[in-house]
């Protein structure tokens, strides 16, 4: 490859995957928050469920996520260790939604999981800095 890394290539995609999913899921915890309560009947009774708590968590972690994906091409230690803190933050939060929202918490777990496969799989050497190509 000219100008530049196959590992970098790696990240930029995976950036790309967790921005998407965490922007994608920044909209989903947006309407969440603005729309009706989720309802559910029993015995002929109706119960309403309020998530307003659980749809400010997901929003901090989609945002937490969309962050996340656009500091991992930095290719720094630190920007991958969020990356994948972003990660198992969103996959907690989503489990716990998965019963109101199965769809969407496929999609964007599977976005995510790709991207932090991608983001463990790169390997930096340690105390070895990569020189630019001229």
């Amino acid at each position: 490859m000219v100008g530049g890394h196959t590992g970098d290539r790696g990240l930029r995609l995976a950036g790309v995957l967790l921005g998407v999913a965490g922007v994608f899921d920044a909209v989903a915890g947006a309407a969440d928050l603005t729309g009706d309560r989720y309802v559910s009947v029993v015995s002929g009774a109706v119960q309403q469920h309020d998530v307003t708590g659980w749809a400010w968590t997901h929003l901090v972690a989609a945002v937490f996520m969309a962050l996340a994906g656009a500091l991992v091409p930095l290719d720094r230690r630190w920007s991958t260790s969020l990356a994948l803190a972003a990660v198992v933050i969103s996959v907690v939060v989503h489990l716990f939604l998965l019963t109101y929202r199965p769809v969407q918490t496929v999609l964007v777990l599977g976005l995510a999981l790709a991207a932090a496969r991608l983001v463990a799989r790169h390997s930096r050497p340690v105390g070895r800095r990569r020189r630019p190509v001229a």
